[in-house]
């Protein structure tokens, strides 16, 4: 079963992100808005990714990139705007959206398969390396 941890001050982004994953094979989720509440979870329950919003910063963001570093964590970073999520991403290949749940099912399988160096940038999901 696939645990995600969710960082988004959002909760209807949070939960639009958890009910994108559901049918990807995640069955479990923990939701945080700050970098502590993070940290929390990771410890109660190891995640096997975490998601983050393009709007976390901050703590929460310094928070889910310790989180996704120190422990192998596959990093993936949402946003509307492919050009904003690619300049926070460092690299980034653009792909045209809008999104299909296939682009976020492939980008959510290359993130897990391959780790969080490779991007792939879409309408609404980026598997990306926010470093």
């Amino acid at each position: 079963m696939r645990h995600a941890l969710i960082i988004d001050d959002n909760r209807i982004v949070s939960r639009a992100i958890q009910h994108y994953l559901e049918p990807l094979g995640f069955r479990s989720f923990d939701h945080s808005c700050t970098g502590r509440q993070a940290f929390e979870a990771a410890r109660k329950h190891a995640p096997d990714m975490i998601v983050i919003g393009d709007d976390t910063v901050g703590p929460a963001l310094e928070a889910a990139r310790t989180l996704a570093s120190e422990g192998a964590i596959p990093l993936l970073l949402v946003s509307g705007d492919p050009a904003r999520a690619a300049a926070r991403s460092g690299e980034a290949t653009a792909m045209a959206g809008p999104f299909t749940l296939g682009e976020i099912d492939e980008a959510v399988h290359i993130a897990l398969g391959r780790g969080a160096s490779d991007t792939i940038l879409g309408r609404g999901l980026c598997a990306a390396n926010v470093g």
